[in-house]
């Protein structure tokens, strides 16, 4: 009674990324879509991109409308010259890159005796080639600045097993996992934090249709102990914890937000 108050000796995450600039590629859809809505609500800079010029826009004009800052960049992120101009236009526009999140994909469902080179080469440029450029050209511009950053992948547990019929949709994602830790390695000297998150069963329009079936949802539920579907705000929750300056000593990693489903 009477002592003067003391402060925490931790500061908890308030998530406020005021005068930060994140750029999310994949940005337009599912989970993409939350988490660009997500760092625009805790007042960063927003560039969304994606390969649709009108779903950019949508996008950024939903964020402006509800008070936050966003610039739609159409790019098509599995040719590099493209990565390269989105990632010049948003230093254009906002001054640098502070935040980059990797969450272009795609898959195609096929048997492994079924599936052709234009299969591979589309979810591989995707799903990985992406990734690797615009890691890339978003570290090039935070070395030079010179105050580090942070780059957050979107993988998949599908990158942590095997899947019936998703053969190079798993392969890639185990791809940027290790790829990841490869960043991590090589960038950490210049104070850029790179970790991946690994969605476990989340609706997107992605998969939307095959939740729709009954039987393989019922089947999927069974192996989640909480016996329910992830969300895209959930993911994107976690985005924001791996972009905040509390989770500097996570470095790395890939991110298991799947409620349990790889655990047994």
């Amino acid at each position: 009674m009477g002592e003067e108050r003391k402060e925490w000796p931790v500061k908890l995450p308030s998530f406020d990324f005021s005068g930060k600039t994140v750029v999310v590629t994949g940005g337009t859809k599912g989970i993409g879509r939350a988490i660009a809505m997500a760092f625009a609500r805790c007042r960063a800079n927003v560039v969304v991109s994606s390969r649709h010029q009108s779903d950019c826009m949508e996008t950024a004009q939903t964020i402006c409308s509800c008070g936050g800052c966003a610039e739609g960049i159409c790019a098509d992120v599995r040719q590099v010259s493209e990565i390269a101009r989105l990632m010049e236009k948003s230093v254009l526009r906002f001054g640098g890159i502070d935040i980059l999140v990797n969450c272009a994909g795609t898959a195609v469902t096929k048997r492994i005796v079924d599936l052709e080179e234009e299969d591979y080469n589309k979810v591989m440029d995707t799903n990985l080639k992406s990734v690797l450029f615009a890691s890339k050209e978003a570290a090039k511009i935070m070395i030079e600045k010179g105050t580090g950053g942070k780059i957050i992948q979107i993988a998949s547990i599908g990158g942590l097993k095997g899947s019936n019929c998703l053969s190079v949709y798993g392969a890639s994602k185990a791809a940027v996992l290790n790829l990841t830790k490869t960043m991590a390695l090589e960038w950490s000297r210049y104070g850029i934090q790179i970790n991946a998150i690994c969605p476990g069963y989340v609706v997107t329009e992605l998969n939307k249709a095959q939740f729709e079936n009954e039987k393989f949802l019922d089947k999927t539920l069974k192996q989640i102990p909480q016996r329910r579907l992830g969300t895209v705000d959930e993911i994107a929750a976690v985005a924001l914890f791996l972009a905040c300056d509390q989770s500097y000593m996570i470095q790395g990693e890939a991110i298991t937000a799947d409620m349990g489903s790889t655990c047994g």
